[in-house]
């Protein structure tokens, strides 16, 4: 598929650096994801071109995600391309994601949404392709689904395709170039050691703290009751 004119594409993730995407550059298209579009009422996506919700219908909503049904009825509000995993009778704007194709031409290592838009804009001959929103430099879901993202990536990158990734972003980057850095490395290493420690000293003096803080609070509840043993002793002796 050659996409013509519109040879840029903005993917946005949902990570602050969201509100940076040329959303005002109209030469630009905004690719946005599951329930991702609830941030427009905080001005952080302002628009978007086409959309992709490539769970399926299992998918349960709580305080933070929409459910699937959920979002199903936003879509049905848009008039842009939806992807999803097949054709939605719910969604008329809905598109089967050609994964076939997609895993014919670069593999199936897809372990996030992110890749799979990554991929859909190589094929589809993006000139440029932007990242927003997307740092995927904590916790265990994101330490798993970034080598995917950074392998697309890099087949972009080796295709002669632009990237445009969020300075603020940690895809593609090192802190250090190995064993170049060395000496860089370990001072840092001896610094980040060093406040750690400097903090697990200070925890341990606070637990120390509430630990005796709260054997106070215990000899006061002793106290009380024992008072209010007494009263019960007085007022049955009233009542004598």
């Amino acid at each position: 598929m050659n996409r013509g004119d519109s040879v840029k594409v903005a993917i946005i993730g949902y990570t602050p650096t969201r509100k940076d995407a040329p959303y005002k550059d109209k030469s630009w298209e905004i690719w946005g994801l599951n329930d991702l579009y609830k941030f427009k009422a905080e001005g952080d996506v302002q628009r978007w071109d086409r959309w992709f919700e490539l769970h399926g219908p299992g998918l349960k909503g709580n305080d933070e995600r929409h459910s699937f049904d959920q979002r199903v009825a936003e879509f049905n509000k848009w008039k842009c391309p939806v992807y999803m995993q097949a054709k939605h009778p719910e969604v008329p704007t809905s598109i089967e994601y050609p994964l076939a194709t997609m895993i014919e031409q670069y593999g199936n290592y897809f372990t996030n949404s992110i890749s799979y838009m990554i991929a859909l804009a190589i094929y589809e001959g993006a000139k440029e392709i932007g990242i927003y929103g997307v740092d995927m430099s904590t916790s265990e879901e994101y330490g798993s689904q970034r080598p995917s993202v950074e392998y697309y990536l890099g087949i972009a990158k080796g295709k002669g395709i632009k990237l445009d990734i969020h300075p603020a972003c940690d895809l593609l980057k090192a802190r250090f170039l190995y064993g170049y850095e060395t000496e860089k490395e370990n001072l840092f290493l001896h610094k980040i050691g060093a406040v750690t420690n400097k903090m697990k000293q200070d925890k341990a003096y606070a637990e120390q703290q509430a630990r005796e803080a709260e054997k106070v609070a215990w000899q006061y509840d002793g106290a009380i009751t024992a008072y209010e043993y007494v009263k019960t002793l007085w007022d049955m002796g009233d009542q004598e």
